[in-house]
């Protein structure tokens, strides 16, 4: 799936090392609107989620704006309390600089979910309209890409507060 999502962003004409934000968010939505190449689970099995946090992946602190694709895998059994998901994450790291820590950190950090097609443009005017956004529309990231994880569910309340979640959206 990642290396669909990899295609996906080339077939626009860009590259993922030159990619803002503003692309990046009509890349995702635009690939999260077509059909998952994987079967999901019946009920919000497909997610389109961005969040904004402070991270640090061995190269210093950054501010993270991402974007994840929260596919959720349907079980057999029931009985089970976590279900397995997949998570397609497009990450654009910035570095720290006056920009972040003046319009950007006394905003505190953020995320949102968007479960169905109907939910998409208030999801995407939602994130347009966030100041970390706003502060970094603009900017080339430090560093952008794109990763396939593996990650778990839980079978009640798979739509947790999305002010707490940040960029572990599908981690429990």
């Amino acid at each position: 799936m990642d290396k669909l999502l990899r295609a996906f962003v080339r077939s626009r004409g860009l590259k993922l090392a030159a990619l803002r934000l503003p692309d990046a968010l009509e890349i995702m939505s635009d690939f999260w609107s077509t059909k998952a190449e994987i079967e999901v689970h019946h009920e919000d099995g497909d997610a389109l989620v961005a969040y904004e946090d402070v991270t640090d992946h061995g190269r210093g602190t950054r501010l993270e704006i991402g974007l994840i694709r929260l596919l959720r895998l349907p079980v057999s059994d029931s009985s089970h309390q976590v279900r397995r998901a997949i998570r397609l994450r497009l990450r654009l790291c910035y570095k720290w600089d006056m920009d972040v820590i003046r319009d950007v950190l006394p905003h505190g950090t953020w995320s949102i979910a968007c479960w169905s097609v109907d939910e998409l443009q208030r999801f995407k005017q939602e994130v347009q309209d966030n100041a970390a956004f706003q502060a970094m529309c603009t900017k080339v990231p430090a560093e952008v890409n794109i990763t396939l994880e593996d990650a778990i569910y839980p079978g009640i309340n798979h739509r947790p507060n999305s002010d707490q979640r940040q960029s572990w959206w599908g981690v429990v």
